[in-house]
């Protein structure tokens, strides 16, 4: 049995691996680092399997004279055209996912999420009760809203924003009724670039991310 291919998919697989023990390092990129352990375990994976799949076909073509020997070649390609076909039934069921639910999804990084901005009608009634809420627990208190979100008097469901997952909106703290258009809540980063936003005011509005940035004084990503 040829185990040369395998034995260079586990020094591929090496080499992304930081050295240590006082050698020179040449340290890449997080991004070309990341890429390069992607690709050495696939081929690793590939050529493991590629092995599993020559020997299991030999042991069943003992028992079955009319089945030719399977060489580790032939193995290796028959692993690669199974792994094509089981990408494009992937790539077939995204595909039909989003012709079944058109603007469902968007994508959050390097993933897909549930497009939590198609309840509109429901984000705005969930920030209009926290609104209620504040206001209330503010001429309660001369005038002031609560010093963090875990206050007694409003319930843990009204910090709870309508998305999937229930995130709490994003409060500032320590703020009066007469501190005019600053921020006192907004909506979390999962309901995408456009949230809803809550002055001390009392005022409802819609605000980019990097506009709510500005406003709580966060400074800009990378």
């Amino acid at each position: 049995m040829n185990l040369k291919p395998l034995c260079w998919g586990g020094f591929f697989f090496l080499t992304v691996v930081s050295a240590q023990a006082g050698m020179t390092v040449y340290d890449l990129n997080d991004v070309v680092r990341l890429r390069l352990e992607d690709i050495s375990f696939f081929t690793l994976l590939i050529l493991v399997s590629g092995l599993g799949i020559r020997l299991l076909w030999n042991h069943v073509a003992k028992g079955l004279p009319v089945l030719p020997q399977m060489s580790y070649l032939r193995a290796l390609s028959l692993t690669f055209l199974l792994s094509l076909m089981m990408l494009l039934v992937l790539s077939m069921i995204s595909g039909a996912r989003e012709l079944l639910t058109p603007g469902a999804w968007r994508r959050q990084g390097s993933a897909y999420q549930i497009n939590d901005s198609a309840s509109e009608p429901l984000r705005r009634q969930s920030m209009e009760s926290l609104r209620a809420a504040l206001n209330n627990y503010a001429r309660d208190h001369q005038g002031r809203f609560p010093s963090h979100d875990f206050v007694p008097e409003i319930p843990e469901k009204i910090w709870q924003s309508p998305d999937s997952k229930g995130t709490r909106y994003i409060y500032m703290g320590g703020l009066s009724m007469t501190d005019g258009n600053k921020v006192l809540a907004c909506e979390p980063v999962s309901f995408g670039d456009e949230r809803w936003v809550l002055t001390a005011h009392g005022e409802l509005s819609k605000m980019k991310t990097a506009e709510v940035r500005r406003a709580l004084g966060a400074p800009s990503p990378p």
